[in-house]
This record gives C-alpha cells, sequence and structure tokens, in this order.
C-alpha cells in the first residue's frame, strides 16, 4: 500500500516549489503602470521644457523675416447662414398673398436675388428625411422637394425643402397645402450671393 502515497506526490506536479503571493504581482503591476505613465508625461513635458531652455539662455537674434501675407477670410457656415437666409413671418405671408396683383410690378431693393423656400422638416436620418419628401411629392407641392444634408457642430442634419418660390404667394399656396396635411413649414427668404 506504500505505493498510493508516492502517487499523490507525483500528481501534484509542483514538486515543493513555492507560489508567488497575489499582492507580490499586483505591486509589480502596480509599479510598471506608473512607471510607463511617468515616462509618457516626461515626453510630452520633454520638448516644452527643451523649447524655454533655448529661449532663456540663448538671445533672440533679429531676423529679417518677411510678415505673413494676409490669410483670405474664411467663410463659416454661421456667418455666411444669416447673411443668405432670413425666416419669412407668417404674417407677411399672408399679407403678400393677399395683396391685389398690380399692373406693373415694383421692384424691391435686390429683388432679382431673392427666392423664397419652405423649410418642411430636419431629420437626423436621411431616411426620414427621404420618406418626407416622398409624401410632399405624392401631395403635388408645386415647386421641387429636396433633401439637404447639414452640418450643425458635428452633428448632420437632413433638411427638407420646398421651392424655390419666384414670390410670396407660391409660398402661401404651398404653405396652406402642407399645413392642411398637418405639416407645419417655415418660409424662408434666400439672398443670391
Amino acid at each position: 500500500m506504500a505505493k498510493r502515497s508516492s502517487q499523490a506526490t507525483m500528481r501534484s506536479g509542483n514538486g515543493g516549489a513555492k507560489q508567488i503571493p497575489w499582492w507580490i504581482w499586483f505591486l509589480g503591476g502596480l509599479f510598471c503602470g506608473l512607471g510607463l505613465s511617468a515616462l509618457v508625461l516626461m515626453k510630452q513635458w520633454a520638448p516644452q521644457l527643451r523649447d524655454s531652455a533655448t529661449a532663456t539662455t540663448s538671445p533672440a537674434a533679429p531676423t529679417n523675416t518677411p510678415a505673413p501675407a494676409e490669410d483670405k477670410p474664411k467663410y463659416d457656415f454661421y456667418s455666411v447662414l444669416p447673411e443668405m437666409e432670413v425666416v419669412v413671418p407668417d404674417a407677411e405671408v399672408k399679407s403678400a398673398a393677399n395683396a391685389p396683383v398690380a399692373a406693373t410690378p415694383t421692384p424691391n431693393a435686390g429683388s432679382g436675388t431673392q427666392r423664397f423656400m419652405l423649410q418642411a422638416a430636419s431629420f437626423r436620418s436621411s431616411a426620414d428625411a427621404d420618406t418626407l419628401k416622398a409624401k410632399l411629392t405624392l401631395m403635388g407641392v408645386g415647386a421641387g422637394v429636396s433633401v439637404q444634408a447639414v452640418n450643425v457642430n458635428g452633428t448632420e442634419y437632413f433638411r427638407v425643402r420646398v421651392g424655390p418660390f419666384p414670390d410670396l404667394r407660391g409660398v402661401d399656396a404651398a404653405k396652406r397645402t402642407l399645413e392642411s396635411n398637418g405639416i407645419s413649414a417655415i418660409a424662408l427668404r434666400e439672398n443670391a450671393p
């Protein structure tokens, strides 16, 4: 029966070696992580330290460098858009639609550069915008229906627009058609650039 005890020791397999406690592994990992993070921070700060050291030790030699050419102004969506699009109040649309037609139209300042649009909705998904576009087309809205992709603060929106209309009468007729179908639209006046 002595064989049983010898077989039990052979199966254990560690041969009397001690295991390393878990807290030593934890501390080793912690120190490695701290060391790597310190190395990364030093690499980020090192160029700044070198630049400040060279700036203080060597006097700046005057050089004749030409002044940088003035850059052309960069056009930003938010600065250009308010100049191009103006929301037309509903009262103005209705009063213009009810006004009698003059025999000779009186030209407004810049009337040749204005056009009117209706914005039916704005969606975050293009599928919703396309669905509304199809619905508006089936309604028989007189002018063209389009979907415009716009990026606002990093988020893409899809605007569904109806138009352009040459005057406010067309805008009023299309807006009434949309409102009778439960769609609230915004009238816009666009100035051509």
